[in-house]
């Protein structure tokens, strides 16, 4: 997983600060959620980069794509993928233990690896 953000800097070298709307308080992950991040990011997760993604390429076909953003534990996500199969389903989330919590709860929930 990388970093979500881009430091920019002036021409003499100091750093722009740059206003958030969220405060990020990052604990460290257990090792479940640390084992649910490797086994499930290389099929479930999507790196940052600065250019824009290709849906089709992403998910393989190209059906409409519906954006969650800050998906908590992912319970209405799931729901909302199971319900329509016919769209393609991202989530976006800040906090790498919720995201590794809802990695764990998706795999349980609908019985799936991350395979």
């Amino acid at each position: 997983m990388s970093e979500v953000t881009t430091n920019e800097y002036t021409e003499d070298g100091k750093l722009i600060r740059k206003v958030r709307s969220f405060v990020r308080r990052e604990g460290r992950l257990t090792k479940g959620q640390e084992a649910a991040m490797e086994a499930c990011w290389p099929t479930m997760g999507i790196d940052y980069q600065e250019s824009l993604l290709d849906w089709e390429q992403v998910f393989g076909n190209n059906n409409p794509v519906v954006l969650e953003i800050g998906f908590g534990m992912g319970a209405s996500l799931v729901e909302m993928a199971k319900n329509a199969p016919e769209k393609n389903f991202i989530g976006i989330e800040v906090h790498s233990q919720v995201l590794a919590l809802a990695f764990l709860l998706r795999a349980m929930r609908v019985s799936l690896t991350c395979e």
